[in-house]
C-alpha cells in the first residue's frame, strides 16, 4: 500500500469511495454527476485543493480532500478537510491515520495556515482521532490545526 496523489484518471474510483458517505453525509454523495464535477474541480485546482488517495495494487482503497477557504488571498490558506473515506475492508488498519499524517504534512510544506473540520460532519470517534493530530475545537461547530504553531502531527497508525 502507498499514498499517492490523485487524478483525474481516478475520478471513477474516487466516486466510488464517495458514495460509501451517502447513509452519513445525505443525497448528494449519492449524485454521482455532482460528485464526477466536485471531485474534478478539487483535482484541477493543485493550489487550493488536495485529493490523497491510499493504494493497494491498482486499487484506491482510501481518500481525503482538502479545499481552500479563501482562495486567492494575500493569508496563508485555511483548508477545510473535507471527507476521509476507507473501503469497509481496510477500516481499522491506520489508513485514516495515514491520510490524515500525510495531509498536514504536505498542508505545513505548502505554507498553508490552518486546517479547519465541521463538527457537524464527523463523529465523536472521529473528534477523537483529529484531538490526537493537534486539531482543537473552536468558536461554533469546528475543530482546527493551526499549522503554524510547530506543533508536530502524531500519529496513530
Amino acid at each position: 500500500m502507498y499514498i499517492d496523489t490523485a487524478s483525474t484518471s481516478d475520478i471513477s474510483a474516487l466516486c466510488d469511495l464517495a458514495a460509501m458517505l451517502e447513509p452519513v453525509e445525505g443525497d448528494f454523495f449519492g449524485r454521482r454527476h455532482q460528485q464526477v464535477r466536485r471531485l474534478g474541480n478539487l483535482l484541477l485546482a493543485k493550489e487550493h485543493a488536495h485529493v490523497l488517495c491510499i493504494r493497494h495494487q491498482d486499487e484506491i482503497i482510501a481518500m481525503l480532500t482538502m479545499s481552500s477557504t479563501n482562495p486567492g488571498s494575500e493569508q496563508p490558506a485555511i483548508m477545510q478537510l473535507n471527507e476521509i473515506v476507507v473501503q469497509p475492508s481496510y477500516r481499522n488498519q491506520g489508513a485514516a491515520s495515514t491520510l490524515l499524517h500525510a495531509a498536514i504534512t504536505q498542508a505545513r510544506q505548502a505554507g498553508w495556515g490552518k486546517i479547519t473540520v465541521l463538527l457537524t460532519d464527523i463523529s465523536q470517534q472521529a473528534q477523537q482521532q483529529l484531538s490526537r493530530f493537534g486539531f482543537v475545537h473552536t468558536a461554533g461547530q469546528q475543530m482546527q490545526l493551526n499549522l503554524k504553531a510547530g506543533k508536530t502531527a502524531l500519529s496513530v497508525a
